[in-house]
């Protein structure tokens, strides 16, 4: 093989400008050298006239001595003839001689090339013959043949990359050489993976960004994880051991969906529907953790903002209850359940005689027709508008089959939070507009304290979001109107009962019990709470009959599943509605002389 390659012919332009006229000249005056002063002038030679100038002088002969030495000189002679960079004194009998040594240099060279397997023999070959040098005899043939061998390596390649995972890093530097190598190569088979090595690129970065996003996954380590990742994902490397962790996981969350529904929201159960991590055989046919409903459900409505509308509250400045209805108040923070206690009551109308007037004086009619709907269709009611109180005015027949007026109001729950924070409350105005006024009615009153037995431990923010005061508990909430109440005296005269009801009972276990309630209580700081009021119930003769001890009711609107999805039970409501029926008494004034209110206060405790 020649010494002089294309590369050193590439290194000789480069380095033209620091070699001398006679160096480059020599090289020139060599046909085998492949150096002509054309290039040299290409490549910005600044001596190239002079150099010219002498190399028209010696070049010729020289050229034409050495070129019967070879068809490839021959033919570089004649081209220099033809473009008259020589004069042409010996263009015939070089092409006669060209004629002579190519018919026997082209068979030497097809049998060299089919014995060797040199590609750059044949690629030479291939260009001889189209510029004439050689016959077109082997130009179909070796075109065929230069394919099938570039393609081969470019197969062999191909192969060796292609084997290598999509995260190894020595990748995608292969694959870089290969499309730089193949870049001008116009075969169709060069083409075809030209293209593929596009799409591999993509595939690359893809398993890159997989490999992040599976880091992701493994550090939060939840089935959702692994479902998002392969939704993302869906043929990475890691795609066999996500769906294996997926199935190893299963078990342990329906285990826990059946023993903690209320940890699963409906977000949650919707994404674990539809992503098919889990199928309506495994969560109501197998486990019986949703039924076929609550599964419909989910579907239909994937959010519960979904399903909910806004409550027509009212919401009167001055709200009041007639004269001698038994009001009937539920104190409690934002969220602690009161709108589902009133929502399984109002679901009871006709039961004991109880209905309400949906256009009654104290404005929340609507929202009792609303309350109703809700419960009796298995459905969660937002959340209310905490700023004003809810009067729902309504009737009940007493144990002995007497109407008895009755009063259903719900306190506001962000005006209740907010009391907790003022450091000198004036009075009773301060639980929410007309609570002053309702409060100090004449009417008998009776009270329930509801409570969230699952969430004293969240944080509750005193004052506004730019002014907050304190973060206090919602056992700290209650204990400040306790407080309140226990220092008004004409009040609590009026009060005839006090019961506390803990919501969310079925979090509770299967078997509540009052000394279990008792003991939630003062497990979670309710202690001083219940020590208050049971100090107002001895101080005031409240509750006589239990010994002034405070009446604890578990309750629960129905039977919860994950996703915020129930079905609709009376049991406890009906339990809470008997409460009020005992309670509710014949109005008598309190200050008409005689004791007439201490006997009927003597009569009902007795």
């Amino acid at each position: 093989m020649s010494m002089y390659t294309e590369e050193w012919r590439r290194n000789i332009y480069l380095r033209c400008k620091a070699a001398s006229v006679e160096q480059l000249l020599q090289l020139c005056l060599k046909p085998e050298t492949g150096i002509t002063p054309e290039g040299l002038r290409e490549a910005g030679y600044p001596k190239i006239d002079q150099l010219e100038q002498r190399y028209q002088i010696q070049a010729e002969e020289v050229f034409w001595q050495k070129a019967g030495e070879s068809v490839d000189l021959l033919a570089q002679y004649v081209e220099k003839c033809e473009r008259q960079v020589f004069s042409g004194t010996h263009l015939d009998e070089a092409k006669e001689l060209m004629r002579k040594q190519a018919a026997d240099q082209e068979a030497k060279d097809w049998e060299n090339i089919s014995r060797t397997e040199d590609r750059e023999l044949l690629a030479a070959f291939i260009r001889k013959c189209k510029d004439g040098i050689y016959s077109q005899s082997h130009l179909q043939e070796a075109n065929a043949l230069l394919e099938k061998w570039v393609n081969g390596i470019l197969l062999e390649e191909w192969n060796t990359l292609w084997v290598l995972k999509n995260t190894d890093p020595q990748k995608k530097a292969l694959l870089d050489r290969f499309v730089q190598k193949y870049a001008q190569n116009m075969t169709d088979t060069a083409m075809e993976y030209k293209a593929k090595a596009e799409k591999l690129y993509e595939a690359i970065e893809d398993a890159e960004k997989a490999r992040m996003d599976w880091i992701d996954a493994k550090k939060k380590n939840t089935i959702l994880a692994y479902a998002e990742f392969l939704k993302a994902h869906p043929y990475s490397e890691y795609r066999e051991e996500a769906e294996e962790l997926i199935q190893k996981m299963k078990g342990d969350l329906l285990t826990d969906m059946k023993c903690y529904p209320f940890k699963y929201s409906r977000d949650m159960m919707y994404e674990y529907i539809s992503t098919g991590i889990l199928t309506m055989e495994e969560l109501v046919d197998a486990s019986h953790i949703l039924t076929d409903r609550a599964y419909s459900h989910i579907r239909r409505y994937p959010t519960l903002t979904a399903e909910q509308r806004q409550l027509p509250v009212s919401t009167l400045e001055n709200p009041h209850s007639e004269d001698g209805n038994t009001d009937f108040y539920f104190f409690g923070v934002s969220g602690s359940g009161k709108t589902c206690v009133l929502a399984g009551l109002m679901s009871l109308t006709g039961r004991l005689g109880f209905s309400f007037d949906p256009k009654g004086p104290g404005g929340g009619g609507n929202y009792a027709m609303d309350l109703r709907n809700y419960a009796r269709t298995s459905m969660l009611p937002p959340a209310t508008d905490q700023s004003y109180i809810q009067v729902i005015d309504g009737e009940i027949n007493d144990e002995d089959g007497y109407l008895r007026k009755i009063s259903l109001i719900e306190m506001s729950g962000e005006k209740t939070r907010l009391f907790a924070s003022i450091n000198n409350p004036a009075g009773l105005e301060d639980l929410g507009p007309g609570a002053a006024g309702l409060l100090s009615n004449d009417n008998s009153k009776v009270f329930f304290f509801v409570i969230d037995p699952t969430a004293n431990e969240k944080e509750i923010l005193l004052g506004d979001l730019e002014h907050t005061q304190a973060v206090v508990r919602q056992s700290d909430v209650l204990d400040c109107v306790s407080s309140l109440l226990s220092k008004n005296s004409e009040l609590m005269k009026k009060v005839v009962a006090i019961h506390i009801i803990l919501t969310k009972s079925d979090t509770l276990g299967d078997v509540v019990t009052p000394d279990m309630l008792q003991r939630i209580l003062v497990e979670q700081d309710y202690q001083v709470v219940l020590d208050r009021i049971q100090e107002i119930c001895k101080r005031y003769d409240i509750n006589k009959t239990s010994e002034n001890r405070v009446g604890l009711y578990p309750f629960c609107v129905g039977k919860f599943m994950p996703g915020d999805v129930y079905t609709f039970d009376e049991t406890d409501s009906l339990k809470i509605l008997r409460v009020i029926q005992r309670n509710s008494i014949p109005y008598v004034n309190p200050n008409k002389k005689g004791g007439v209110w201490n006997a009927l206060k003597e009569w009902f405790n007795s």
